[in-house]
């Protein structure tokens, strides 16, 4: 039995008819006609009455349509799987929750890994942990330190946020540091990209009136030239340089710190082995 066999039967029965499977198959009505005699011929059994001017499922072809279903989707799975583990052999593939702990890791990782090829991308937990499990990434980076029977988590480092107020800004008297609330009620500057920190934001400041900036460079240009409040870390800055001007100070909540996390498939272990030792 052909696979194919089994795409054209699906697509006949969805369509309900000859010439619209056809067509939409971009073959000929006498090779689908064929392919279908050859599937009934396997099977040694009648998959279709036959209309006027149509093609319908009898009591077989229902039961054998909602099987070749199953069988079609366990394939498109199987092809996915092998992809992956082929990919997973000649890819590292790394899921982050915010920016910051790439700018470190990805680094390293290409000196650890010149053979291998480095793709990575910021997603919320809930889809780096999923993407870890299907293994979809070979390494992820969250907020969350849980190990349990499959999964491997060591500390990788902090990133605390600041904000930085321009001097005529009402803020610019704050001494030691600010608080979400002290700023809820001026307008703010946010780059898009920032993965959980987007999330703390708008969770600690609901009310705030947020201009999001998609683009890094129009992100670093406003926060030089505007007169609004806007967030850097630490490691921000080490990125991509201070606000020339601002008064930069911590924000004192203690949502404002986060530890971050590498976690990895315990089976996957001894493929990071090096990369892990850094941070053992």
């Amino acid at each position: 039995m052909e696979l194919s066999w089994l795409e054209q039967f699906v697509k006949i029965a969805e369509c309900g008819t000859l010439s619209k499977a056809a067509e939409e198959l971009f073959l000929s009505q006498p090779a689908l006609t064929r392919s279908m005699q050859k599937l009934e011929q396997e099977l040694g059994v009648e998959l279709f009455s036959h209309g006027k001017n149509r093609l319908e499922l009898n009591e077989n072809g229902k039961f054998a349509y909602t099987l070749a279903q199953n069988v079609l989707r366990d394939m498109r799975n199987l092809r996915e799987q092998i992809r992956q583990f082929d990919r997973s052999r000649r890819t590292i593939s790394v899921g982050a929750c915010a920016p910051a702990p790439l700018w470190e890791i990805m680094p390293l990782l290409t000196s650890l890994y010149p053979e291998k090829r480095l793709v990575s991308e910021v997603k919320s937990e809930e889809e780096l942990e999923d993407g870890l499990l299907s293994g979809a990434y070979q390494m992820i980076i969250t907020t969350e330190n849980a190990e349990n029977a499959d999964i491997y988590s060591i500390f990788t480092g902090s990133e605390a946020l600041l904000v930085n107020i321009p001097k005529l800004h009402p803020l610019a008297a704050m001494k030691g540091g600010v608080r979400f609330a002290d700023m809820e009620k001026y307008s703010l500057l946010l780059y898009a990209k920032t993965g959980v920190w987007e999330n703390i934001v708008r969770r600690e400041m609901p009310n705030a009136h947020i201009i999001m900036q998609e683009n890094r460079d129009s992100f670093e240009a406003l926060k030089r030239e505007s007169a609004l409040l806007s967030f850097s870390t630490e490691l921000s800055i080490k990125q991509f340089g201070n606000v020339d001007g601002a008064i930069v100070l911590p924000v004192s909540d203690e949502s404002a710190k986060i530890d971050f996390y590498c976690r990895v498939l315990k089976k996957n272990k001894p493929l990071m082995r090096e990369f892990l030792e850094r941070y053992a």
